[in-house]
C-alpha cells in the first residue's frame, strides 16, 4: 500500500513538473517579461464602468524598463532612484480618465517579490490615514492635500501609486480608487 501511495505521489509531482507547475503554488517560475505585465495589467474600458485610458494623453500607457532608454529615469522628473534602488525593474505608467472628467494617473511598479513591494508600500504611505473600500491599512492607504488624492497600495510584487484630481471629494476618490484596485488585484491572482 504505501509503496502504491509513494508511486502516485511521485507519478504526479512529475506530472507537475513537466507543466511547469509545482502542486502549492511556490514554484520557481520566471518573472514575468516586461510584455507580459503590460499585457496583464493595461486598463481596459470593461474594467471599470466609465474609466478609460485618457485619450487625450499621447502617452496614457507606457511600459518603463529599467536599464533601457525608456526607463523610470527617463520618463519620471526625478524622484526614480527610490523606486529602482529598492527592485522595481518595470514599471507601468497609466493615465486613466472618467466619463465625469476626473483623473487618475496610476503608477504600477513590479518589484519581483511580495516582500519588496509591501516594503516600498511602508515607506511610501507615511503619514497616509486615509482608509480605501474595501482594503485594510497594510494593503492600501491614501491621504488628501487640497483637491488631489493620492493612494498608495501593494497586490503581490507590484506596488501602486495612484494620483485622483478632479473629484468632489475625497471619499468619491477613494471609492473609484477601490475599484480600480479591485481590477489589478483580479489581473494579479
Amino acid at each position: 500500500m504505501e509503496i502504491r501511495v509513494a508511486r502516485a505521489c511521485f507519478t504526479v509531482a512529475s506530472f507537475l513538473l513537466l507543466l511547469g507547475g509545482s502542486g502549492c503554488g511556490s514554484g520557481n517560475s520566471s518573472p514575468p517579461t516586461p510584455t507580459e505585465l503590460a499585457a496583464q495589467y493595461k486598463f481596459d474600458p470593461n474594467d471599470v464602468s466609465g474609466w478609460q485610458l485618457d485619450p487625450n494623453d499621447s502617452q496614457a500607457f507606457q511600459t518603463l524598463v529599467e536599464g533601457t532608454v525608456t526607463d523610470l529615469k527617463s520618463f519620471m522628473d526625478g524622484g526614480s532612484d527610490v523606486y529602482t534602488n529598492a527592485g522595481c525593474t518595470v514599471t507601468l505608467y497609466e493615465s486613466l480618465v472618467s466619463t465625469n472628467q476626473e483623473l487618475d494617473v496610476i503608477w504600477a511598479m513590479y518589484f519581483g517579490t511580495d516582500a519588496k513591494a509591501a516594503a516600498m508600500f511602508v515607506t511610501n504611505s507615511a503619514g497616509a490615514s486615509q482608509s480605501i473600500p474595501n482594503y485594510n491599512a497594510s494593503d492600501a492607504i491614501g491621504k488628501s492635500a487640497l483637491t488631489t488624492h493620492t493612494v498608495y497600495a501593494h497586490i503581490g510584487a507590484m506596488y501602486y501609486e495612484m494620483t485622483l484630481s478632479g473629484f468632489n471629494d475625497a471619499t468619491s476618490a477613494f471609492q473609484a480608487a477601490g475599484q480600480i484596485l479591485d481590477v489589478f488585484k483580479k489581473k494579479t491572482h
